[in-house]
């Protein structure tokens, strides 16, 4: 039996549905109730009171906007080393500073470039310092692989050496001394991401003096094969400004004889003209 009211109709029974609540007042009883508003207000609130270093590594879309009203977003930035007392006091330094978020700063192991990969970041800077020339290639060849787009920064580069050749291989975006203040550090990962590279001078020197001699490399002539004797001869009356016929004369060989040799010499020296053979068979200077 159902329950009726004064009027006589059934509250409950098998044929009463109950009152459903509207649609406002599902949602107010959901935020009372402990629902998704309340869940995210006290998330937020456990947030605030985590030190910013325990914070979740969400990458929020911040930024400023420059008087020409394009937004500018922050730059999002891991630092790499095997030392944690160095990473740590590069990322005290960096992190508040105008543009930057320092997301993460992690070791080399496998396990640490992998935090490169989650993170995602825009620059990684990399300690060079304690690594040697032949670990080097091997390294930065792992934290690109773990993402790709990011502009790498080097630093502890104090000397011209095998790792830094290896930094330039790889497409560094700049490079930085142990010695450089923390505006030039920041300017530097500014720069990266703009397109611009920053680079101690001697360091440019260094890299330009090495294109140089590739380049000089490149274009000396490898080692030509020896003439023989004849072919020695037959170039040398050319060199005096002989015809085949006369060359063929003074050898008392065939005009046939003389040509067959010389499509020879031309090929060894790699030319295609006679003149050019002779050149080449005196050698510069």
């Amino acid at each position: 039996m159902g329950v009726a009211d004064a009027a006589g109709r059934p509250t409950v029974g098998p044929n009463r549905k109950r009152s459903e609540p509207s649609p406002r007042g599902r949602r107010n009883a959901t935020y009372r109730s402990g629902g998704r508003y309340d869940r995210f207000i006290s998330l937020m609130t456990v947030q605030h009171h985590l030190p910013k270093t325990l914070r979740l590594a969400t990458r929020p879309n911040t930024g400023d906007v420059d008087p020409g009203g394009a937004f500018t977003p922050d730059i999002w930035l891991v630092i790499a080393s095997s030392v944690r007392l160095v990473r740590e006091s590069l990322a005290a330094t960096l992190r508040g500073r105008d543009g930057l978020v320092v997301c993460d700063a992690v070791d080399l192991s496998a396990c640490g470039i992998a935090k490169i990969t989650d993170a995602k970041p825009d620059v990684v800077l990399v300690d060079m310092g304690p690594i040697n020339g032949a670990a080097a290639e091997r390294l930065i060849k792992r934290i690109k692989g773990a993402h790709s787009r990011a502009k790498l920064v080097a630093f502890g580069l104090d000397e011209v050496d095998d790792r830094l050749f290896a930094c330039a291989a790889a497409g560094f975006s700049g490079y930085v001394s142990s010695e450089s203040a923390a505006d030039q550090l920041h300017c530097a990962l500014i720069d990266a991401v703009q397109g611009r590279l920053h680079c101690e001078p001697n360091i440019v020197a260094a890299v330009f003096n090495r294109l140089a001699g590739l380049l000089r490399q490149h274009q000396r002539p490898g080692s030509l094969p020896p003439l023989t004797s004849r072919e020695s001869e037959i170039l040398a009356l050319v060199a005096q400004g002989c015809s085949n016929k006369e060359v063929a004369r003074e050898l008392a060989i065939s005009s046939a004889t003389v040509k067959n040799h010389m499509h020879i010499v031309l090929q060894k020296l790699r030319v295609s003209r006679r003149g050019q053979a002779v050149a080449r068979w005196h050698g510069p200077g």
